[in-house]
């Protein structure tokens, strides 16, 4: 009977009878053969048989069907010919399967799964000491403060700031006297005032008789 053989992506091949009329192939579950790969459509060709043979006919796919390399829309199959669907090869025996190319075939499904070496757990590790430890003192190191005294230079800060401030107010005075009195002196004029206010006192001296 009419067989194609499939040699699939990871390395195993796959041996379909051809039965029946019509057989689907595609990535669609509803495939007569069902080609789970992302370069075959999901209803990706039709294979039929007619009196003279079996015909595939692509449906229109994403990456085509080819018979020997070539791409085609439709075309009868020979014994032996190299049938692509997609990225899936596959030759297509039109009698029976050769002895040598089934004993390849079982030898080729047969292939051992690869064995995953098994890691030995990693010790756990030891717990850490997340404590702050205290800071060594060094005793090197002066117990004088090294902050030097500041009190005298405060206090002779402070005196300058008020003489200053003493110094400014009586200048403003001056020049506001001096603008107000058209050139008078300030300081004259404060200390006649300054003397003219004060009470005068008469002494006088008794005699006794």
């Amino acid at each position: 009977m009419a067989t194609l053989i499939f040699y699939l992506d990871d390395g195993t091949s796959m041996t379909h009878v051809l039965e029946g009329e019509t057989t689907t192939v595609g990535r669609h579950p509803d495939s007569v053969i069902v080609l789970d790969c992302p370069s075959v459509s999901g209803h990706h060709a039709i294979i039929q048989q007619q009196e003279d043979g079996f015909y595939v006919s692509d449906q229109a796919s994403s990456n085509g069907t080819r018979i020997n390399g070539a791409e085609i829309e439709e075309a009868k199959l020979s014994n032996g010919d190299r049938v692509g669907f997609g990225d899936i090869q596959s030759v297509y025996y039109a009698g029976d399967v050769p002895e040598a190319v089934a004993s390849a075939n079982e030898l080729v499904i047969e292939v051992p799964p690869p064995q995953i070496p098994v890691k030995e757990p990693t010790p756990p590790l030891p717990p850490a000491d997340y404590r702050t430890k205290p800071a060594r003192r060094n005793r090197a190191v002066s117990r004088v403060s090294g902050y030097p005294d500041t009190t005298e230079s405060g206090c002779m800060t402070a005196l300058i700031v008020i003489s200053l401030f003493i110094a400014a107010f009586i200048g403003g005075l001056y020049m506001r006297h001096y603008k107000d009195t058209e050139g008078g002196n300030f300081f004259s004029d404060l200390f006649g005032k300054l003397g003219g206010s004060l009470p005068k006192i008469k002494i006088e001296k008794t005699i006794e008789k």
